[in-house]
């Protein structure tokens, strides 16, 4: 059993789903859990510091929304914008782009942005670029222009947000579905969605996941209807990509900065200073370390498949040893052998077989003629 996946099933001692309501979060069986004082005194005024940074200019925007930031984000979930007025012959151009692909821990966000085709202009005069080539206070800029009532009447967008658990189930389980799998199923989730909810798409650009070439011949056989072009750096390409990533980006970034553990008693004992996520940002690395519990390891913000989890998880946390593992080991056989019979006892299953009395009553005879 690796360590990894020992510790991603730990925390299921300290937190239950009510079957009742499945947003409902119980805290059971963790009266003797006590988060280290020195790490929730630390903690604390780490978060007291970022909390008085100033508030995003897109904080508004989610809170008319009704986007779920600020809630503790355990299950994956689809948000439309309102969508723009349409007649049967408006044409619409539509982006994909993703954010959080590659980070240890939070959600990775996939978001659409469409736009009729006569709007598409001025949709692009609006200073749309790549999301990762603007400041946040810029992007956070750009996404409250896509609110304003005067570009809803042109445009809208969508997101399909991943939530870390989901990504560490798909990814641990038996049956193998890789990251390059989710994302191109978010893709067409969001296609499809977008598409039944009456909006007319004629063209799409989408930003690669492996090779462009492959993925598009995907897409296209999906939707033979639609133009689809799949490109590297489609971000910095076609302003609508470069609309759709500001969109994923900005989500992600607003549930990683109001991040609401769903561990409870964990939310005043960590820290919330991350970093971006990524395994290579030393911010990132030092709250793995100082976050991690030698008993319980991570929460759920933590995609435990990522094989800098599993190192950290395997050198500092303790080793488990699950029952029924080790006992499917001790007592594992091989099942072949009531398949395949062996020479020997096949030889003795012949001497030992005897003729049916059918037969041994009965004339033998052919085509009707004794013989």
């Amino acid at each position: 059993m690796s360590s990894t996946k020992a510790k991603s099933r730990s925390f299921e001692h300290i937190v239950v789903e009510s079957e009742e309501d499945d947003d409902e979060v119980k805290v059971v069986d963790c009266e003797s859990f006590e988060p280290p004082t020195k790490r929730a005194r630390k903690a604390t005024a780490d978060n007291s510091s970022s909390a008085k940074q100033k508030e995003p200019a897109c904080s508004a925007a989610f809170a008319e929304l009704g986007l779920p930031i600020g809630q503790a984000l355990t299950k994956s979930y689809t948000f439309f914008s309102p969508l723009p007025q349409s007649s049967p012959s408006d044409e619409y151009v539509l982006g994909v782009d993703e954010a959080g692909r590659g980070p240890v821990l939070g959600p990775m966000v996939y978001a659409t942005c469409f736009c009729k085709e006569s709007y598409y202009k001025e949709l692009s005069s609006l200073g749309f670029a790549d999301s990762k080539q603007l400041s946040e206070d810029q992007r956070d800029k750009l996404f409250v222009k896509l609110q304003n009532p005067g570009v809803r009447q042109g445009s809208g967008w969508s997101i399909r947000c991943i939530s870390p658990q989901d990504i560490s189930q798909c990814m641990l389980c038996r049956t193998k579905y890789n990251l390059n799998a989710l994302a191109h199923d978010a893709t067409i989730q969001l296609l499809r969605d977008t598409i039944s909810k009456g909006i007319n798409v004629r063209r799409v650009f989408i930003d690669t996941v492996g090779p462009p070439a492959t993925y598009q011949k995907k897409l296209q056989e999906l939707f033979p209807g639609i133009n689809i072009t799949v490109a590297k750096k489609a971000d910095s390409l076609y302003p609508i990509v470069s609309a759709a990533s500001i969109c994923a980006k900005v989500t992600r970034d607003a549930h990683l900065s109001r991040w609401v553990f769903a561990e409870t008693l964990l939310q005043d004992s960590l820290s919330t200073v991350y970093g971006s996520g990524y395994p290579g940002d030393p911010n990132t690395i030092k709250w793995l370390k100082d976050s991690l519990d030698h008993i319980f390891g991570y929460p759920g913000i933590i995609r435990f498949s990522w094989s800098t989890c599993a190192k950290l998880l395997a050198d500092s946390a303790a080793a488990v040893v699950w029952a029924d593992d080790e006992e499917s080991a001790t007592n594992t056989r091989d099942v072949s052998k009531y398949f395949a019979p062996s020479k020997t006892s096949a030889v003795a299953s012949d001497s030992n077989r005897q003729r049916s009395r059918f037969f041994s009553r009965r004339r033998p005879v052919a085509l009707g003629v004794t013989l």
